[in-house]
């Protein structure tokens, strides 16, 4: 049992460090675009009640869709390392499980980097403050994405 919490925690440090690596060229991608790229009035849309600028929407899709390729290569080759888990973890059947997984992580990762905007009222030009919503958007996000991998797609592994 002692073994098997040593293994549990060092994997989930592994995962921290694909999550950091990933969250750092979402937060890039998602600041890069937000902040210089898109214009500033692109509209806005209603989602589950909040109202959402579209170009948050673009930004942050962008950053998690980039996030999302890091954190795989990095999961299959250096977080879920055991035999079995490497063959869980790769081929067209566990990647749309993951990819599943990481949508509801994107969905959390825009509502809360939307709430938090609209709570502090965060706008374009506050880069700072746009960056620490996003930060603890992605935190929140990484907890529902290390769980939901485990399970779904490492079966518990």
């Amino acid at each position: 049992m002692e073994n098997k919490k040593k293994s549990l925690i060092k994997e989930l440090l592994r995962y921290l460090v694909a999550g950091g690596s990933a969250f750092v060229f979402d937060l890039l991608t998602k600041t890069l675009l937000n902040s210089l790229v898109l214009p500033e009035d692109m509209g806005r849309f209603s989602v589950f009640g909040f109202e959402t600028e579209l170009r948050v929407a673009i930004a942050t899709t962008a950053g998690f869709i980039v996030g999302l390729i890091v954190n795989y290569l990095i999961s299959i080759f250096f977080v879920f390392t055991t035999e079995d888990q490497k063959k869980r973890g790769k081929g067209v059947k566990p990647f749309l499980i993951y990819l599943a997984v990481s949508i509801v992580g994107l969905l959390v990762n825009l509502g809360v980097t939307q709430l938090g905007c609209n709570l502090l009222s965060v706008k374009q030009e506050n880069v700072v403050m746009f960056m620490f919503v996003s930060c603890v958007a992605a935190g929140v996000a990484l907890i529902w994405n290390y769980i939901g991998r485990k399970i779904f797609v490492y079966k518990g592994e």
